[in-house]
């Protein structure tokens, strides 16, 4: 009996094939691909034998699958590569285990460190609720185990409260019946626990039984819309202080009356934050959008505090008291993170500048504290705020938008990371993925930008393309310079020319241009009857043909772009968003699905496995090329096949995973798959039994 594992299965009924030498069944489970064959050459193949097989196939695929399903819920699919960091949102401590934090995301992801910070592992599945933003996670003050999750959901008004009986391992959603806006804010009654309140879009819901139901208490009070902070005082849990989108509210009796508390504050200040002192809960201090206030008499009037806190830092996200000495306060503003340790009187700055969304002070040890930011991850200080150092080993929130490996050095890995402002942009990896670095001088403004990555396999140059043009470096090594010749030009992918490298193809937004790399110049080659933009470029060494991803279908060239035929029969009329090849087999990603030819172009055929959807990237295992994995824009799901495109099918990456934006192959067959949120997904090698297609 002959076994063949494969780890990219999924759920297939049991197939049985007869022959006269023997019976080969294909058994697929959620997590493997068996191949059993059984020689019958030497006895008589009756019902009883197949029927005595069968028995024993059911028997071990159930033993194998719970066995690896077992495995596979302890361990993800994937190996995450980083670079690690990106948007940290919100900070919560343990307060019985106080070396354990707590970090939420904009993607719904929520992340635990058991040594302060040093390293982190995401919670799975966690909340298993994708484009949704964590921005307040909160403890029980009298069951340390339970812990809140408020969110709100990207691009709408909807919201969700999550609560955990064991520290976040597993999840439930709170119903709170009609509701369901966007929560900006949640607080639980220091006195009381069983007392909570949610800030929404409508204003102010409060529950008095732990969640089980919820009443809005600011019906007609319109100016309590968009509540966007929330503090109990210490010992009473009726009163209760409300930050909004204008300025700041209080109720003494739970809701059935309000009172306004804004003056000495600037008129039209969002609060975005509202602390109460523990040790004197008439002191408050507020963060809003004009700076940092102190309230000495409950919230009847207020005191900006200045003395330190310059102009360009008055946008406070978030206020911190230190638990061990509630006269030490953090300001996390737009410009850093800033500290007064006489109560707001006075401030020092302790960070560069960076936007601070969460800080949070270990509990026993008032030296560590930790700083969620925006894009720069978390920052650690082990000495007070005397210095920090990053602290996102293990966290990864980052938005991929292209990937190379290095075709000649296997441990090269290169990535492009968008939507991170000054903390995005180029970076490489010497030790396959495992640490990462940034290099973006030279690149300015187009960092956050690069939408194609090309590697020398002849030197150690690296061609980006940009809406700026084509720029060339070696990273850590030379800065990047941007060809002049290309400058004008909004470059979507290259390839090169020729195997001596002296010219590349480009594929931009006015057609295609042939860049001369050792002249630096630029030709346009016209495609007669089509004026208009170009995806995707792809040239095959071999046969000297050029193809070009347009609007409306493929243009192939035989002779370097001078005369262009259209290549349509059987696509759609679709912009092509990528072209590759296996063997001699050449794919056509559409925004209608994924295309293949085998008469280069003349005649295409739909995949079959692949629905009518998006395709953005397509790429073939280079040590086998039967092996070929391709993504889409909509749901981001991995697609593979192990016999050259004849059948595909979808990886299971579990529900918890980021959406797969870019894919590339290192030298040696390992997937690289860039995400939009999780960075970058490692996969070893395929065995050799998914390479000859079994």
């Amino acid at each position: 009996m002959s076994v063949y594992p494969d780890t990219f299965g999924a759920s297939h009924i049991p197939e049985t094939n007869v022959r006269g030498d023997g019976i080969t069944i294909f058994c697929q489970g959620s997590a493997f691909l068996c191949v059993f064959v059984v020689d019958c050459s030497t006895r008589e193949l009756n019902l009883g034998t197949i029927r005595t097989v069968m028995q024993f196939v059911v028997w071990f695929a159930c033993f194998i699958t719970l066995a690896l399903s077992s495995q596979l819920q302890g361990q993800a699919l994937v190996t995450h590569l980083g670079p690690f960091g990106g948007d940290v949102r919100s900070l919560a401590v343990h307060s019985q285990e106080p070396d354990v934090f707590f970090l939420g995301t904009s993607d719904g992801q929520i992340y635990v460190s058991k040594n302060s910070g040093e390293n982190w592992s995401k919670l799975i599945p966690g909340l298993n609720r994708r484009h949704v933003v964590v921005d307040n996670l909160a403890f029980d003050p009298f069951d340390p185990q339970t812990l809140y999750a408020a969110t709100w959901e990207l691009n709408s008004d909807k919201g969700w409260l999550f609560r955990s009986h064991d520290s976040g391992q597993s999840w439930e959603e709170v119903p709170l019946g009609r509701f369901r806006s966007a929560i900006r804010a949640i607080a639980i009654a220091p006195s009381d626990s069983q007392t909570i309140a949610l800030g929404i879009s409508e204003g102010v819901i409060v529950s008095r039984d732990g969640g089980q139901s919820w009443d809005r208490i600011t019906r007609g009070y319109r100016s309590l819309y968009n509540a966007e902070s929330l503090a109990f005082d210490p010992v009473h849990a009726e009163t209760l202080y409300v930050g909004t989108w204008r300025l700041g509210w209080k109720t003494t009796n739970l809701g059935k009356k309000w009172n306004a508390i804004h003056e000495g504050m600037i008129f039209d200040s969002d609060m975005f934050s509202v602390l109460v002192n523990p040790d004197d809960p008439q002191v408050l201090y507020a963060s809003a959008c004009t700076g940092v206030y102190r309230s000495g008499n409950g919230g009847l009037k207020w005191t900006k505090l200045q003395n330190g806190l310059p102009a360009e830092a008055r946008r406070t996200r978030t206020l911190h008291l230190d638990p061990s000495d509630p006269n030490t306060v953090y300001a996390g503003t737009t410009l850093g993170l800033f500290v007064s340790r006489n109560g707001g009187t006075s401030w020092q700055k302790l960070t560069s500048d960076v936007v601070v969304n969460s800080v949070v002070v270990h509990p026993g040890n008032s030296q560590i504290l930790l700083v969620g930011t925006d894009d720069a991850g978390i920052l650690k200080s082990s000495d007070g705020g005397l210095t920090f150092q990053t602290a996102n080993r293990g966290f990864v929130h980052r938005q991929v938008a292209a990937l190379a490996s290095d075709p000649a050095r296997e441990h090269l890995y290169y990535a492009s990371i968008s939507s991170d402002g000054e903390y995005g942009g180029f970076f490489y990896s010497r030790d396959r993925g495992l640490s990462w670095s940034a290099y973006n001088e030279g690149l300015e403004d187009n960092s956050s930008t690069i939408g194609h990555i090309l590697p020398s396999r002849r030197s150690r140059k690296v061609y980006l393309a940009t809406p700026m043009g084509v720029f060339v470096g070696t990273p850590s090594q030379q800065p990047w310079q941007n060809i002049e010749a290309t400058a004008q030009l909004t470059v979507h992918d290259m390839a090169f020319a020729n195997t001596r490298e002296s010219a590349l193809f480009l594929a931009t937004s006015d057609g295609i241009y042939d860049l001369d790399l050792t002249a630096s110049t630029a030709t346009h080659m016209v495609i007669p009857d089509y004026p208009g933009e170009v995806h995707a470029i792809f040239y095959d060494h071999p046969t000297d043909q050029l193809f070009a991803g347009a609007d409306n279908g493929v243009f192939r060239s035989s002779n370097r772009g001078r005369i262009w035929q259209k290549k349509i029969s059987g696509l759609p009329n679709s912009p092509v968003n990528v072209l590759g090849k296996s063997g001699t087999r050449l794919f056509s990603g559409t925004r209608e699905g994924l295309f293949a030819s085998d008469n280069y172009g003349d005649r295409w055929s739909r995949s079959e496995g692949i629905h009518p959807i998006e395709i953005v990237d397509i790429q073939a295992n280079p040590q086998a090329e039967n092996q070929i994995f391709a993504t889409d824009l909509v749901m981001g799901h991995l697609f593979f096949t192990a016999n050259g495109g004849d059948q595909w099918g979808i990886v299971p990456l579990g529900t918890y995973s980021s959406r797969i934006a870019a894919l590339t192959f290192s030298a040696s067959g390992r997937l690289l798959a860039g995400t939009n949120s999780d960075g970058i997904y490692g996969f070893a090698p395929p065995t050799e039994s998914l390479a000859d297609g079994r």
